[in-house]
């Protein structure tokens, strides 16, 4: 093990070790060059932001509006569910909607579906509802 003289020494016995001296930074004109290079291409980057933004939305406005859609949709599905399970929840009411429904499908069957006239009347209300 080389020892430096002109280091502080620990000496203990058989052992000699050397501490360095703590160094200061100094900064040189090339870690300055390149802080101030990159500082430059952040407020570049920064400056062009809204236009690079605003063309990345110009080309890809119907993907976007598609994305946004299906994400509302998403969000309405969770929060009906949300509300509809909330609902359940009340005594009573649970019940009553399934009888309303069942007294709607009574009707129903009873007014389009028995009688052949009838029929060809739900038909013709389903097409003309097509047609528009």
């Amino acid at each position: 093990m080389e020892v430096d003289p002109t280091q502080p020494a620990i000496e203990t016995p058989g052992v000699k070790v050397t501490i360095p001296e703590p160094q200061t930074f100094s900064p040189t004109s090339q870690s300055i060059q390149k802080g101030q290079w990159i500082v430059t291409q952040v407020v570049d980057f920064l400056s062009q932001l809204s236009e690079n933004l605003g063309s990345f939305f110009g080309e890809n406005q119907s993907l976007l509006i598609n994305l946004g859609l299906i994400f509302g949709a998403i969000i309405a599905f969770r929060v009906s569910l949300a509300v509809i399970a909330a609902i359940n929840e009340i005594p009573l009411v649970a019940p009553t909607f399934e009888l309303v429904g069942i007294g709607y499908s009574i009707w129903f069957i009873s007014r389009y579906l028995l009688n052949t006239s009838n029929r060809q009347e739900l038909g013709q209300k389903i097409q003309g509802f097509l047609d528009k």
